[in-house]
């Protein structure tokens, strides 16, 4: 379960953020998480009181308040919820340098919202899921947050790249193999051909003849400049695999 909260003494400020924020959840959250915007919270107060017993994951919240103002409130939490992450949202631009103290995620503009918003809430959804080695791809579909391991293999076509998932789908976008090595070269893939970049996870074997299966059944060829390099790597997996 995913909470998403938001803190800002003007009411009718906060409830139309949170009318934008459940709009981006239905949009780019996959279904398997479960996601709860609590109602908005109008002072640091009424924040501190809740977190006493729930968990808030993503908090929104104002700067300029009265009594606990934004950063002190994000100061009590980094103490009692270590854990919450922080954006800032406030009308004052000049804030944003006294907020570095805080460590905040983002800080967001409230006259800048429409454009500033979306891009904020990828980056912090793809943050809260990071143990689970998701990212965000722009497909034809809109943008998709994909478990890494859930990706079986890469396809290049042209301008076009297809993800195969273990499930059967399938998900088209526009760049290049090349863009996706580099986004994931930390993980558990290897491109063995031009057109193939696969997921050690769900090889199945590897063939002398130059081709390798997957466990789905596809046999991808290993390009012969690649060979040895990929048989390196795939062993160097099975290690760390077996080593857990």
């Amino acid at each position: 379960m995913l909470t998403i909260a938001v803190c800002d003494d003007n009411p009718q400020f906060a409830n139309q953020l949170i009318k934008k924020i459940r709009e981006l959840c239905a949009y780019h959250l996959p279904d398997r998480i479960d996601c709860r915007i609590t109602p908005a919270f109008g002072s640091g107060e009424d924040v501190l009181r809740y977190v006493k017993s729930h968990v808030i994951n993503i908090m929104f919240l104002d700067i300029d308040m009265p009594k606990i103002n934004g950063f002190r409130l994000a100061s009590e939490l980094k103490e009692k919820t270590p854990d919450t992450i922080i954006i800032f949202v406030s009308a004052y631009d000049d804030f944003v340098y006294s907020s570095f103290e805080y460590a905040p995620f983002r800080f967001l503009r409230k006259s800048h919202l429409e454009e500033e918003l979306p891009v904020t809430f990828k980056k912090v959804i793809e943050k809260c899921i990071s143990d689970e080695e998701a990212l965000l791809f722009e497909t034809t579909d809109g943008d998709t947050l994909l478990r890494l391991r859930d990706i079986m293999y890469f396809e290049g076509e042209k301008n076009y790249y297809v993800i195969k998932m273990t499930s059967g789908k399938e998900y088209r976008c526009r760049g290049t193999m090349t863009s996706v090595e580099e986004r994931i070269k930390q993980y558990d893939f290897f491109r063995v051909h031009s057109a193939y970049i696969v997921n050690e996870e769900h090889i199945e074997n590897i063939h002398e003849d130059g081709y390798l299966s997957m466990k789905n059944g596809t046999l991808i060829n290993i390009s012969r400049r690649k060979l040895v390099a990929f048989k390196e790597s795939y062993m160097q997996f099975t290690r760390r695999r077996f080593a857990k």
